[in-house]
């Protein structure tokens, strides 16, 4: 059986409107209530869909009562790390009951990624993607191999993080939102707090040796590793700055926000991701962007990625309903609940579960009680 990874411009136009702006409504919890009842009127013919890429079995169209929806943010192209995903968001809806549980999963946490038929490596959950193309391992299974086998092996580790398997995935590239932003025009994003990042790389400058001789830096890489040795070189970041509450923000400053790494944690760069989808969703809102602008829908479709066909989206949405309608609760994964720092084997910060490696029992339990507790 084959999988199809389907692009959203396979999709016609309201499907895509409504998955684009109901994902980002879930995530946010921003988007006016009347945009949504006045898609829900329309839809066209769908196109008939192209094959992608494949070697899985083809997701089916959603039905009883709980939907799990992976929720993914990268860097995208022309980044370091683009591949590597910045935020990881679990979406388990309830439809009879009109619950709605956001996991946020912290991409530092260590996991177990099967790179081989018959072994698994440990890797950070946010690298589970890009290890799909990564020909270091060439022994993995099929559906674990290329674009649409990097989004399997996310929705496989996020499954046996929370022991609540993903039937579905929704992707953003950031990188791509700078040119709906572009077209929006600047954006008012509310900063969830003040935020510093001294080290955000400039383009450009990865490899500048900051007036170092030789000797000094034979001396640093004796002395550190890591990014602890790569802060040793100033001139290659600069520093940014956000101040709490409603911020004015262009393309390029919008996309320095939304993929700063070296500030606020897992949790801040969720919060951050969150509060960007938001602003987009609101200025296009406000302009009614979507429906008539052709470029902007362009732009929201180039960055996106699903393997929720055009059928299967309709499905979705006539069966999750009304989003007011639902209640909303966040879960962290944390040091504060059930997980701890460490270091893995390169020295790099790893966060694993209190229990010990590998061992999410705990944290399940964790996932579970709070989701049934609201």
């Amino acid at each position: 059986m084959k999988k199809l990874l389907f692009r959203l411009q396979h999709l016609g136009k309201p499907d895509v409107i409504k998955i684009v702006v109901f994902s980002l409504i879930f995530i946010a919890a921003t988007v006016t209530s009347y945009f949504i009842f006045s898609l829900n009127k329309v839809f066209v013919k769908t196109p008939t869909l192209e094959e992608e890429t494949s070697d899985v079995t083809p997701v089916a169209s959603p039905s009883g009562s709980f939907v799990n929806v992976l929720l993914l943010g990268y860097g995208g192209a022309g980044h370091d790390g683009g591949s590597l995903m910045d935020t990881i968001i679990l979406a388990s809806l309830e439809t009879k009951e009109k619950k709605a549980a956001l996991i946020s999963i912290p991409r530092d946490l260590w996991v177990s990624v099967p790179t081989d038929f018959d072994s698994t490596t440990k890797h950070k959950i946010n690298e589970a993607y890009a290890l799909a193309l990564d020909t270091r391992y060439p022994n993995k299974r099929p559906e674990f191999k290329g674009e649409a086998g990097g989004w399997a092996l996310m929705k496989d580790a996020v499954g046996r993080v929370t022991g609540i398997p993903p039937q579905y995935f929704i992707s953003v590239d950031f990188t791509g939102f700078k040119k709906a932003i572009e077209i929006l025009g600047d954006v008012e994003v509310n900063v969830p707090k003040t935020y510093d990042d001294y080290f955000y790389p400039v383009k450009g400058k990865e490899l500048k040796l900051c007036d170092k001789s030789p000797e000094e830096i034979t001396e640093l890489h004796q002395k550190y590793s890591g990014f602890e040795l790569e802060k040793q070189f100033a001139c290659r970041y600069e520093h940014i700055h956000f101040d709490k509450g409603m911020a004015t923000m262009d393309a390029e400053t919008a996309l320095k926000y939304v993929r700063s790494r070296h500030g606020d944690g897992d949790f801040g760069r969720s919060e951050r991701g969150f509060a960007l989808l938001s602003a987009i969703a609101d200025k296009t809102v406000s302009l009614g962007a979507i429906p008539k602008g052709g470029k902007l829908l362009n732009s929201l479709v180039a960055t996106t990625r699903t393997d929720l066909d055009a059928v299967a989206i309709k499905d979705l949405l006539k069966l999750l309903g009304k989003p007011e309608d639902y209640k909303m609760v966040q879960v962290h994964l944390t040091e504060d609940n059930v997980l701890k720092a460490g270091k893995g084997p390169s020295g790099e910060f790893i966060l694993y579960p209190k229990d010990g490696m590998e061992n999410f029992t705990r944290v399940r339990n964790f996932i579970s009680e709070t989701i049934t507790s609201f």
